[in-house]
């Protein structure tokens, strides 16, 4: 998600817009609310999924913690990073 927005905000800043500033600055406003939303919507889904890890058959609790843990790692690195 975040390298495809990356990618879509420098494309953006590229091109000059034959629009009036203000359009411009609301559709910024309007594209940054809509990008935090989507980043709050798939956390909650992935949240979600790793809460029912247990019920996928062929995992127990032991590989379900490691999953998790695993993505909390991935997570803090790409915190890290930004």
């Amino acid at each position: 998600m975040g390298k495809s927005l990356r990618k879509i905000k420098r494309e953006r800043e590229k091109a000059s817009s034959p629009f009036h500033p203000e359009v411009m600055k609301a559709w910024n406003r309007g594209f940054e609310a809509g990008a935090k939303r989507q980043n709050e919507l798939d956390t909650q889904l992935m949240l979600e999924w790793l809460g029912k890890l247990e019920e996928i058959p062929g995992i127990g609790p032991k590989m379900a913690w490691r999953i998790r843990e695993h993505y909390l790692e991935f997570m803090k690195g790409k915190r890290e990073k930004n």
